[in-house]
C-alpha cells in the first residue's frame, strides 16, 4: 500500500502517543552492571539501591552478576563488562599499580571490617588460638593483618599460631565444621550464623581500626560518559540515607531476608551491628582516606606495593566523576 500523507500523519500521531505512554525508564534507561554478592550484608546499599529503585530513578536499568573473586571483578571493570565493581582494596590497588589505572574508587560501603573471629566451641579466649590453625581467604590481604594485629593485642606472637588459606565463606564453615582449623574470619550474616550454630566470636572487627573492607570501584572512561559516576554515586548515597533512617528498619529487613535468604533473627542482628551498636555502615558511602591509607600502609609493608604506600589520592575517583570520600 501506497505511504499517503494521511496514513503517515496517523502512523506517527500513533507512535508519538504510544511514546508518551511509555514509562520513561523503558524509553531511555541506561543499563549498569553490578557485579557483587548478594549473599554478604556488607552490599546491603546496593540491594537497598535496586530494590527501591533509585538506580531507575537516576536513570540506569541495574543488572546484577555475582562475582567469584575480587580478581574477576576487578578484571570485568577494566574491559567494561562491569560498571560497578566490588573489590577488597589490597586487589583494586594492585590492579592500578600493574597498569589498571582507567580504574577509580567510586565508594565504600563501610570503612570498618564487619567481620568476625569465630572459633570451635571449646575456644573460649583469643589467647587459646595459641598453637592453632586459623583459616583465612588469604594470606596476603586485610583478614591476616587485622587478625596479626587482634593476635598481637591478646599477647600472641607471629609464630604462635599458623594461617591456612580454606576459601571464601561456605569453604570456611565447613572447616570449622570439620575440625581442621580452629577459628575463621566471618563475614556478615555467615559470622551471625556461625555463632547461632555454636560457633562462638572471640572478637568483632569492627572496633578495631578503620580498614575499608570493600571498594566499589568503576571505569573512570564510564563514569565520565553522561554523568553516569554522578549519576550513581546519587543512587549509593541515597540508599544509605534511607538504611540510616530507622522508620526503615522493618523494610530494610525485609530486603536483606530476601537477598540472604536468612532469617529474621539472623538479619536483626546484623542490623544491630550496622546502624545500633558498632554503628559501622557508612552514613553515606563515602571512602574514608584515613582508613585507606592505613591500609596501604599495610599493603606496602607486606610488599604488595612500593614503599612508602603511596597517598589514598591516586586510587579514588574524582569527585568530579563522582567519586565520594573524605
Amino acid at each position: 500500500m501506497a505511504l499517503t500523507r494521511r496514513s503517515f500523519m496517523t502512523t506517527a500521531a500513533a507512535a508519538a502517543t504510544a511514546a508518551v505512554a511509555r514509562p520513561a525508564i523503558a524509553q531511555g534507561a541506561q543499563k549498569i552492571v553490578i557485579g557483587f554478592v548478594p549473599g554478604n550484608s556488607i552490599y546491603w546499599d546496593i540491594d537497598v539501591a535496586i530494590e527501591k529503585g533509585f538506580f531507575r530513578e537516576a536513570g540506569f536499568e541495574p543488572e546484577t552478576s555475582v562475582v567469584q573473586s575480587s580478581p574477576h571483578s576487578i578484571q570485568q571493570a577494566i574491559i567494561g563488562s562491569y560498571q560497578i565493581a566490588v573489590g577488597q582494596p589490597e586487589t583494586f590497588v594492585a590492579a592500578v599499580e600493574k597498569g589498571g589505572t582507567v580504574l577509580g574508587a567510586m565508594a565504600a560501603p563501610m570503612n570498618r571490617a564487619d567481620w568476625a573471629l569465630n572459633a570451635l566451641p571449646d575456644i573460649k579466649s583469643i589467647a587459646d588460638l595459641k598453637g592453632k590453625v586459623i583459616g583465612v581467604s588469604a594470606v596476603r590481604n586485610g583478614e591476616v593483618w587485622l587478625t596479626t594485629q587482634l593476635l598481637e593485642k591478646a599477647g600472641l606472637k607471629k609464630g604462635d599460631y599458623d594461617y591456612k588459606v580454606v576459601g571464601v565463606s561456605p569453604q570456611k564453615v565447613a572447616a570449622l565444621k570439620s575440625g581442621s582449623i580452629a577459628a575463621t574470619i566471618l563475614f556478615q550474616p555467615s559470622a551471625e550464623l556461625a555463632i547461632k550454630e555454636g560457633f562462638p566470636a572471640l572478637a568483632r572487627y569492627g572496633a578495631l581500626r578503620a580498614h575499608p573492607p570493600i571498594l566499589y570501584v568503576v571505569n573512570k572512561e564510564w563514569a565520565a560518559k553522561d554523568g553516569s559516576g554522578k549519576r550513581a554515586a546519587q543512587a549509593i548515597r541515597k540508599a544509605h540515607d534511607w538504611l540510616w533512617n530507622p522508620a526503615n528498619k522493618a523494610e530494610a529487613l525485609a530486603i536483606l531476608m530476601k537477598v540472604t535468604k536468612r532469617g529474621k533473627d539472623i538479619v536483626e542482628k546484623v542490623y544491630a551491628e550496622y546502624f545500633v551498636d558498632l554503628k559501622i555502615y557508612s552514613r553515606t558511602g563515602e571512602i574514608e582516606l584515613a582508613g585507606l591509607n592505613t591500609a596501604l600502609k599495610d599493603m606496602a609493608a607486606d610488599g604488595l606495593i612500593n614503599s612508602p604506600a603511596p597517598p589514598a589520592t591516586k586510587y579514588v575517583l574524582d569527585r568530579s566523576l563522582g567519586g565520594m570520600w573524605s
